[in-house]
C-alpha cells in the first residue's frame, strides 16, 4: 500500500482532516472527514473528532460501532450546531480487504481497471443525532492490486469557475479517470491542478482534501 494526501484550506486553518494509522501488525485505518464551518472553530471541532476517532478506533475493530461512539461523544462534549461528515475504514493487510461506514460523507472512489465506482455505503453526519445507536450501514471492499481508493472532501466537486458555474460531479470523476493510472502522489498533484485550472482566479470558498490509498 501507498499513499499521499493533499489538503488546501480555505482559510488560514480548516476543518477538513485525513489519516492513516497502524492499528496493529495486522491492520490499518484510514479515514477522511469534513467539519461544518470553516477557520477557527471548524479547526478546533476538527481537532477534537480525530482525537475521538483515534481513541475509539484502537479499542474497537468495528468502524460502524467506532462512528457511533464518535458521534454519542460529539453530541455530549461539544456545540450542538456544529457537526463533522466521516469516512473511516479498516484495511486487513493480508487479506487486502477493506471494511468501512460513511457517516454522511461523499462516497469514496474506486478506479480499477481505467472504470470509476462510487463505493455503496448509508449513514447520517455525525455530532447532531442522538439517538442510539446511530444507523449507519458497513461494508466491505475486496481491493486488488493496480486499484486506488480516491477519499475527498466536496471542496473538490463545489468549486466555482470565474464565471461562477461550479464544477460539477461528472467533470470531477474524468479527472480522475484521466489520471487513473498514475501513482498516488501524481494522481493527488494532477487532480488538483486540474481543479486549479477549471477555477482560474475565482475565489476558494470551501476546504479541498484528497486522500489517495494505492493498493499493489
Amino acid at each position: 500500500f501507498r499513499f499521499a494526501a493533499r489538503s488546501d484550506p480555505a482559510r488560514q486553518v480548516g476543518g477538513d482532516f485525513y489519516d492513516v494509522f497502524a492499528l496493529d501488525a495486522d491492520r490499518f485505518g484510514v479515514t477522511v472527514a469534513d467539519v461544518s464551518d470553516k477557520g477557527m472553530p471548524a479547526a478546533l471541532y476538527m481537532a477534537l473528532t480525530r482525537s475521538l476517532l483515534l481513541a475509539e478506533a484502537r479499542r474497537t475493530s468495528s468502524p460502524r460501532a467506532v462512528l457511533q461512539t464518535v458521534n454519542r461523544l460529539l453530541i455530549e462534549l461539544s456545540e450542538p450546531n456544529m457537526f463533522v461528515t466521516m469516512f473511516y475504514g479498516v484495511v486487513d493487510v493480508a487479506a487486502r480487504r477493506l471494511t468501512y461506514a460513511r457517516a454522511g460523507h461523499d462516497r469514496p472512489i474506486l478506479l480499477r481497471g481505467g472504470a470509476i465506482r462510487e463505493l455503496p455505503g448509508q449513514g447520517p453526519l455525525l455530532g447532531l443525532f442522538d439517538r442510539e445507536p446511530l444507523v449507519l450501514s458497513e461494508d466491505h471492499l475486496d481491493l486488488e492490486p493496480g486499484d486506488r481508493l480516491v477519499l475527498y472532501t466536496d471542496g473538490l466537486t463545489d468549486v466555482p469557475a470565474p464565471d461562477g458555474r461550479l464544477l460539477e460531479r461528472g467533470e470531477f470523476y474524468r479527472m480522475l479517470q484521466t489520471h487513473a493510472h498514475r501513482a498516488a502522489a501524481d494522481l493527488c498533484a494532477a487532480v488538483f491542478a486540474d481543479v486549479a485550472a477549471y477555477r482560474q482566479d475565482a475565489p476558494q470558498f470551501d476546504d479541498m482534501t484528497m486522500l489517495v490509498v494505492e493498493i499493489h
